[in-house]
This record gives C-alpha cells, structure tokens and sequence, in this order.
C-alpha cells in the first residue's frame, strides 16, 4: 500500500518565508466562508458535476484538437465553475479567530481610524 507524505509545517513556513525574502508575492491566506445548508449543498452538487464532465472528457478517446475549446463539455464545465464561485463567494466571510480575540481584547483601536 502507497503511503503519501505532506510536507510538515515547518517545511511550509520556511518555504513561505523565501519566497517572501526572494520577492515572490504569496498568495494572501484563504478567507473562510459560512455558507447556509442549501448551499453547502449546491457546492457539493455543483462539484460532483464538475468532475463527473471533467473525467468524461479526460477519458474520451476522440482527438480534442487544440486545447479542445470547442467541445461543448469544456462550455459546460466553464459554466459550472462560474455557478460554483458565484455560491461560494455568497457566503458571508468569517473573520479568524485570531482577530476577533485580538480585537476584543484591544477593544476598537484596531481598524479604526484616530479622531482630530
């Protein structure tokens, strides 16, 4: 049996630390969304569409021809991906836990602008 191994998060940090000192732009850290069971449940939807259309194409034996743009399942899965963002994205973001202790604790100094 194959056993797969991540990288322990140390190799993570240090990794991120150089391309941080290399000038690398890091992707920002992901933010959190708290979507409602409906679409929690459009989103699984949606991505068991995806990968049924996007194996089905993978597995034809046809030739696709350059980069397969006109194959209407290329469309389709465009258009799934599109629906699968606009719900994600729907969800309202959820603030760190991080920063909501840190500005309970600091009270309103943190993001808030000083008064003249």
């Amino acid at each position: 049996m194959l056993k797969f191994r991540s990288a322990p998060l140390v190799e993570k940090k240090a990794h991120l630390r150089l391309l941080k000192l290399a000038g690398s732009s890091a992707e920002p850290p992901p933010v959190r969304r708290r979507l409602s069971p409906e679409g929690g449940h459009a989103l699984e939807i949606l991505g068991h569409a995806i990968e049924y259309l996007a194996d089905e194409y993978a597995a034809d034996p046809k030739d696709k021809g350059p980069l397969g743009n006109a194959d209407p399942r290329i469309e389709a899965i465009q258009i799934l991906k599109a629906l699968n963002r606009a719900v994600h994205f729907s969800g309202t973001e959820v603030e760190p836990v991080f920063r909501r202790v840190r500005r309970w604790l600091l009270g309103s100094r943190i993001g808030s602008s000083p008064t003249t």
